[in-house]
């Protein structure tokens, strides 16, 4: 599993257009804000994972440790049959958002962030469009 990490609009899913070039050619499925079904997985597949934001949002009545287990477990059950590419967004930038349902949401991503980061083979932060190996290994990695 991929992660690539970086705020908004800083190139991280050009930079993944990219890096899968350079990776072997699979089906994707880009599922933006979408938690894709484990029976839609197969070896030819690569899932491109985004919007955490949008995905986590039908489980705010959740606590928010049960959420992202409940996210990252079904992300990794993926990861063990398809390749799996997530692009995770900072959204927090250091500031507390006023909103309560706006705060559970940073929280919640940053504990998806956490556990994605720990069980991704390679984590790489893209900040203006300039990527650094965080994890694992450059390009070619299944």
């Amino acid at each position: 599993m991929y992660v690539i990490l970086g705020g908004a609009y800083n190139g991280k899913r050009n930079y993944v257009e990219q890096l899968m070039t350079t990776m072997v050619l699979k089906e994707v499925i880009d599922c933006e804000g979408k938690l894709p079904d484990v029976a839609e997985a197969t070896a030819s597949i690569r899932f491109i994972m985004s919007e955490f934001e949008t995905l986590i949002k039908p489980y705010l009545h959740l606590p928010e440790e049960e959420i992202a287990k409940l996210i990252v477990e079904q992300i990794l059950r993926l990861s063990e049959i398809s390749e799996v590419v997530c692009i995770c967004t900072d959204i927090s930038r250091g500031i507390v958002p006023l909103e309560k349902e706006a705060r559970l949401i940073r929280d919640t991503c940053g504990r998806i962030y956490q556990k994605l980061c720990h069980e991704a083979h390679t984590v790489i932060r893209v900040w203006y469009g300039i990527p650094q190996f965080l994890k694992g290994e450059h390009h070619g990695e299944n």
